[in-house]
């Protein structure tokens, strides 16, 4: 750096900055502190020790540059009860080459920065340069450690407060890579039943309700351990057996390092409004199984056989592996597969032998006049029952009607109907028919393989025929 390029960066580095200059000699005094003043703002000066030590006990200063042998009190005793007052105090001391033996005193002292007398500007500028850039480099320091300081206690504030509203809002709880509860809020433990003492360091499968399957928490587990957040609804068991039901989010909390040190828990308690929701599918349900009954009525069939049906097709979306949302909509809407027969002439409906061609075509037509009866309804369970009755008669080899659909073409809810619906035909009397033993609708059923039903729902109703079975014995006619 050149000497110009110094004194530009001194005199920046010293803005702002106070001196105290202590010198006994009066043209050494005066002609130094101009030359000061050419950086500092301010400048205070002091004939010996003893005046510039009052100097110092009135006033605050960045910087002490003194002489060492003064009048009435030397620079070494000065200095001396200024390091008892501030022992970081900035110091620079000038000297002759006489007053050698002192500068083992104060460097015992925390001088570090000497100029020789008779002083050189330029090396007075440099010792300068040292001294102010580490007294500005330090003040920055200061500064920022101060306002990072004050920064925490503001986000810690913050952060309380915001933990309190949320702790009286939400249920939270913290557990620790091992799944041990580490924290859990007084929400928790109003809701749960447990008190902290009873729920900290143990583990949440003491909550699980036995609805919830190990594939769920398995699932959980592998995404927070993939360092991924988890939402969903959880059912717990209260500590007096009861059950109440979470609308949840769990994240991991990582280090600095991306490591999982715990995981945190925020839940809603949704019990009322599932309980409400649950109650309102119900409704629907029973509604769609009472008009699905008055359908079976009007052709002399019992309302026992929508329910089976309903039964069935539960049974096989579960073995077929549907999600929990699918099975509800078959379960509730299979009852409706058959409505489109109340727009079918008695004479059809009800007539007790084999209907001839043009009766069966028109008998066909009940699939189309359901699904029309259904289609432009937004909810999701009469969506699914539109699906139903426009596709129960469908067959896997594209044979059936109303549109010669084949395969996996067919959505999954009329092939899964469509077995339940010949399953049950088959061992109840109609008017038409009497009842089949049921080696020989086993038998028609395994025939019909990849023919009218689908080759997998075939496998799994064979593998679980005795369920079936069940059901129908339960709920016969």
């Amino acid at each position: 750096m050149t000497f110009k390029e110094t004194l530009s960066e001194l005199t920046l580095y010293a803005k702002g900055m106070r001196v105290l200059y202590v010198e006994d000699e009066m043209l050494i005094r005066e002609n130094t502190a101009s030359l000061l003043l050419t950086f500092f703002p301010q400048i205070v000066t002091a004939s010996n020790g003893k005046e510039g030590m009052a100097l110092y006990k009135d006033g605050v200063y960045d910087l002490v540059i003194t002489d060492i042998l003064m009048p009435e009190m030397n620079g070494v005793t000065m200095i001396q009860m200024i390091k008892e007052l501030n022992s970081s105090q900035n110091i620079i001391v000038t000297s002759a080459c006489e007053e050698s033996n002192y500068l083992l005193d104060l460097i015992n002292l925390g001088v570090a920065q000497f100029l020789l007398k008779p002083m050189k500007t330029e090396q007075m500028v440099r010792v300068l340069f040292e001294v102010v850039k580490n007294i500005y480099n330090a003040r920055k320091v200061q500064e920022f450690t101060a306002n990072l300081k004050q920064e925490l206690i503001h986000q810690t504030t913050l952060l309380d407060q915001y933990k309190e509203v949320v702790d009286m809002s939400m249920i939270v709880t913290q557990t620790n890579s091992q799944g041990k509860i580490i924290y859990a809020n007084e929400a928790f433990c109003k809701t749960s039943g447990y008190s902290s003492d009873e729920i900290l360091n143990q583990s949440h499968n003491m909550l699980r309700d036995p609805d919830m399957s190990t594939e769920f928490y398995e699932h959980l587990w592998n995404t927070i351990l993939k360092k991924e957040a988890w939402h969903g609804t959880i059912k717990n068991l209260k500590k007096d057996g009861s059950r109440y039901i979470t609308d949840t989010t769990i994240k991991p909390i990582l280090d600095e390092f991306g490591n999982i040190l715990d995981f945190i828990s925020i839940s809603y308690d949704v019990t009322e409004l599932y309980d409400l929701n649950e109650e309102i599918w119900q409704t629907q349900h029973e509604m769609l199984s009472l008009l699905g009954e008055v359908g079976e009525t009007r052709s002399q069939e019992t309302g026992n056989h929508v329910r089976r049906v309903a039964q069935y097709s539960r049974l096989l979306g579960e073995l077929y592996g549907l999600e929990e949302e699918e099975i509800k909509l078959l379960y509730s809407a299979s009852p409706m597969h058959d409505i489109g027969k109340i727009g079918i002439p008695d004479a059809i409906l009800l007539k007790p032998a084999k209907l001839d061609p043009e009766e069966f075509t028109i008998m066909k037509t009940h699939s189309t006049i359901g699904y029309n009866i259904l289609k432009n309804s937004k909810r999701p369970l009469l969506q699914a029952a539109a699906i139903i009755a426009h596709e129960h008669h469908e067959r896997w080899d594209g044979t059936g009607y109303p549109r010669g659909l084949s395969g996996e073409n067919i959505h999954i809810y009329g092939r899964i109907t469509a077995l339940s619906d010949v399953f049950d035909a088959l061992s109840c009397e109609r008017v038409y028919k009497s009842i089949w033993p049921m080696e020989t609708i086993i038998e028609l059923i395994q025939t019909h393989r990849g023919i009218h039903f689908d080759p997998q729902l075939v496998d799994i109703f064979m593998d679980n025929m005795d369920r079936f079975i069940a059901i129908a014995h339960e709920f016969k006619d």
